[in-house]
């Protein structure tokens, strides 16, 4: 072990927990007072008060690593650490948004009823995807929804979602989770032509992590064709993509996507790429994306 190096920590807990033990184990070996560490701080341009270091000694709190990445390195320096030797313990940012969801009835403009109300959030989606595919006859017969979901508290599990119905369909379709869940509590509205399920990961998450998971609409044959699929985004996402899958053999002669949000709405040409159009929009939402095609 380089000289330069602390005892290893008593403890080998991730988090706070890693992070505290090899802050402490430093600073009991420099012999630093927190107070003199504070000041050595500030002398190089930190304000880090000593109730906050105590507290990230004594695992009562962790530093945020995108806010206090400077602060930890300096700590680094002052106590003879090796580099990374804190911020390494860390791992990901616990860190929440601010939740600004919109529910499914207020975006689809449905009035407020028991089907569509929505508990509150215990996990939001950070970016997603649909694909879908489109049959010969127009008729979709197939749509996957990929999720990136972050967790707004501890033992976050569930998140309520909407699928919507053809009206033309004889019964609901079958959904199922696919990747990373399972889909339970699933019910049918069929007045309001909603599918209405709970999507419950398979392991819960703690504050701040991060699950992808993949579901699955499978419709049963409807009897009009469909020219249009419309992907809700209830909340401000970094990236969703929409992109529609048709039947090789039977290409629709052009297609459009119409944007709708607070700032407005747009509409413009997509072009196909073989058999398949795509659009993405980035730092989206709440609002939501429309594919229409035309054979």
């Amino acid at each position: 072990m380089s000289a330069r190096n602390p005892e290893p920590p008593d403890d080998t807990g991730s988090g706070s927990t890693a992070f505290a033990s090899t802050l402490r184990n430093a600073l009991l070996s420099r012999g630093i007072p927190l107070r003199r560490l504070q000041q050595r701080l500030r002398d190089r341009g930190y304000e880090v008060s000593v109730s906050t270091i105590s507290m990230w000694q004594s695992g009562a709190r962790r530093p945020e690593r995108d806010t206090s990445l400077d602060v930890i390195r300096e700590l680094e320096a002052i106590l003879l650490l090796d580099d990374g030797q804190l911020a390494d313990t860390l791992g990901p940012s616990r860190r929440v948004g601010p939740d600004r969801h919109e529910s499914f009835a207020s975006l689809q403009e449905l009035e407020a009823n028991p089907f569509t109300e929505e508990p509150a959030a215990e996990l939001f989606e950070r970016s997603g995807s649909v694909g879908v595919h489109v049959d010969a006859e127009s008729k979709v017969r197939r749509v996957v929804n990929r999720t990136l979901w972050q967790a707004r508290r501890d033992g976050a599990r569930d998140a309520v979602i909407f699928f919507g119905l053809n009206p033309s369909e004889p019964v609901p379709p079958d959904v199922r989770g696919l990747l990373g869940c399972n889909l339970v509590d699933v019910s049918a509205d069929l007045d309001q032509d909603l599918v209405r399920a709970t999507l419950r990961l398979h392991s819960p998450l703690k504050q701040g992590e991060l699950a992808i998971t993949e579901r699955e609409s499978t419709g049963h044959v409807p009897t009009e064709p469909e020219y249009e699929f419309t992907l809700v985004a209830p909340r401000r996402q970094a990236e969703v993509l929409l992109h529609v899958h048709f039947d090789p053999a039977h290409l629709p002669h052009r297609c459009r996507v119409l944007v709708e949000s607070a700032s407005g709405t747009t509409t413009h040409a997509v072009m196909l790429n073989g058999d398949c159009a795509t659009h993405a929009e980035f730092n989206f939402g709440p609002g939501q994306v429309t594919m229409e095609w035309e054979w």
